[in-house]
């Protein structure tokens, strides 16, 4: 009896000092061995990573400028006005050294027009060589609608920036063929103007006065205007709209990529 009583108070004194134990480590804090990491170390680096990283989407000097008709990038468009919908595609990149280049392909006028242009920049100088050509295209010329023509031309062009690159002049000259079956065929020289004006990173305006001189074929001597406005919404997405002197709108949506 002496020894049942003996391990019996054995145990329950073990059992109250195993709970007083565990009471006394649940008001304690907790600690972590030298092993475990912390929690805050472990999201420190995180913080300082989101930090340190590159905010190119909200930042408008990476940003490709939409407002510039000789920028190379590839992006996707689509549009449309009274003329009807247009669509196009453009790749764009580097082609060897300072130079790079574009490949564009459009369908215009409710796809019953079809483009294509290839684009070569020297980026040091800011000039170039642009191929352009096109099919089933109609066009006015001295009053007169003419439908189903069909025009290729090379063209050399330059940038030149002027007021802290805020206007920008884009001078083309091109010599082209223009053939159909109600038009004589025509060679001819054309001279564009393009000039635009950036508000900002944002916004823009532009102008591109045309004048076409025909020296072979049809009596070929036109001046035509196109005004455009612009909104740049982020790094890969825009808003156009143009009107000509034919009263001929279009407005247009432009996706970079």
């Amino acid at each position: 009896m002496i020894l049942k009583k003996c391990v019996l108070t054995a145990s329950v004194g073990s059992l109250l000092s195993l709970s007083a134990l565990s009471v006394y480590a649940a008001d304690e804090d907790v600690t972590f061995s030298d092993d475990t990491p912390a929690v805050s170390e472990s999201v420190a680096p995180l913080t300082e990573s989101a930090q340190s990283a590159p905010l190119s989407e909200s930042d408008p000097s990476s940003w490709v400028d939409m407002s510039d008709p000789t920028a190379i990038y590839s992006h996707a468009s689509i549009g449309g006005g009274n003329q009807g919908v247009d669509l196009s595609a453009t790749y764009g990149g580097y082609l060897s050294g300072v130079y790079k280049h574009s490949f564009t392909l459009a369908a215009r006028e409710d796809l019953e027009h079809y483009e294509t242009n290839y684009f070569i920049l020297n980026s040091a100088s800011n000039s170039g060589v642009a191929f352009d050509n096109s099919w089933s295209e109609d066009i006015r010329v001295d009053h007169t609608d003419y439908d189903d023509l069909n025009d290729n031309s090379i063209g050399f062009f330059a940038k030149l920036p002027f007021m802290e690159d805020k206007v920008r002049f884009h001078p083309k000259v091109s010599v082209g063929f223009i053939w159909g079956d109600d038009f004589s065929d025509t060679t001819y020289v054309k001279f564009d103007a393009t000039t635009r004006y950036r508000f900002d990173h944002m916004y823009w305006v532009g102008v591109t006065p045309t004048y076409a001189y025909g020296f072979k074929g049809e009596d070929l001597n036109e001046w035509t205007a196109t005004l455009d406005a612009g909104v740049q919404i982020s790094d890969v997405f825009g808003i156009s709209a143009s009107v000509n002197d034919d009263k001929d709108f279009l407005a247009n949506v432009t996706f970079a990529f």
